[in-house]
């Protein structure tokens, strides 16, 4: 069977919106228990010996997975892996799944896959899921005098963020800024966890997992150690 130019075209526009109708978009915020923006000195005095802990927080601004809609609602890992993330075996580390307890047991299966499709091989061993009230806020911060010493130091501006899972999790953070600004030789040692993410790092002033089901649990504020930004899949 012949389609006409006409049709091919509609058919692939209408394929193209189906698409976009499907997509997901949202915040993300991920916090570790090594520094993300860092000088040399510091990483490899932490590389193996830390930074093998993390909280991760996806927060779906809009869009569906496959068919579910998962506008408004929050989903977020507890990560725990061999070694310092970037040098682990990702497919070895174990976490614990955080759904919102707002979503539909439809809503829940749904975010589970979300997370895993953007978590990888990390969240392919996941110990236990739990469901918690959840929120997840960015909030840019305000031009300021400050902000041209920043930009000469070349410190990276993410929004504001705080993320909290009931009895679970918990991350707050703040901009870099010249205090943060140590050694001089700063750079963004490591990328995101999460796939599908743009994101900058920031200082990190609550890092906390105090769920059971990993190996651990910790509590690392008042570092650079954290990423704030936005997901698209």
């Amino acid at each position: 069977m012949r389609y006409s130019p006409a049709a091919l075209c509609g058919a692939l526009l209408l394929a193209c919106a189906t698409a976009r109708a499907e997509g997901l978009e949202g915040d993300y915020v991920e916090a570790r228990t090594a520094d993300v923006f860092t000088g040399p000195c510091i990483s490899n005095s932490e590389i193996f010996t830390t930074g093998h802990q993390a909280v991760l927080a996806w927060k779906v601004r809009e869009g569906a997975w496959k068919g579910v809609d998962l506008t408004g609602l929050c989903v977020a890992a507890a990560v725990e892996g061999t070694t310092t993330f970037s040098k682990d075996r990702q497919e070895a580390a174990s976490a614990i799944l955080i759904l919102d307890r707002k979503a539909s047991p439809e809503q829940r299966e749904a975010l589970a896959a979300m997370a895993r499709e953007l978590g990888g091989a990390r969240l392919k061993n996941i110990r236990a899921v739990k469901t918690a009230s959840m929120t997840l806020k960015l909030e840019e911060h305000a031009a300021s005098e400050a902000d041209s010493v920043h930009k000469a130091h070349g410190m990276p501006q993410a929004p504001r963020a705080s993320f909290w899972a009931a009895g679970l999790a918990q991350i707050v953070t703040r901009p870099l800024d010249e205090t943060d600004h140590f050694c001089g030789n700063e750079v963004i040692a490591y990328q995101p966890l999460s796939q599908g993410v743009k994101a900058q790092p920031a200082y990190t002033l609550g890092h906390e997992f105090k769920g059971e089901g990993l190996p651990s649990r910790w509590s690392d504020p008042n570092c650079r150690s954290s990423f704030v930004g936005r997901f698209a899949l």
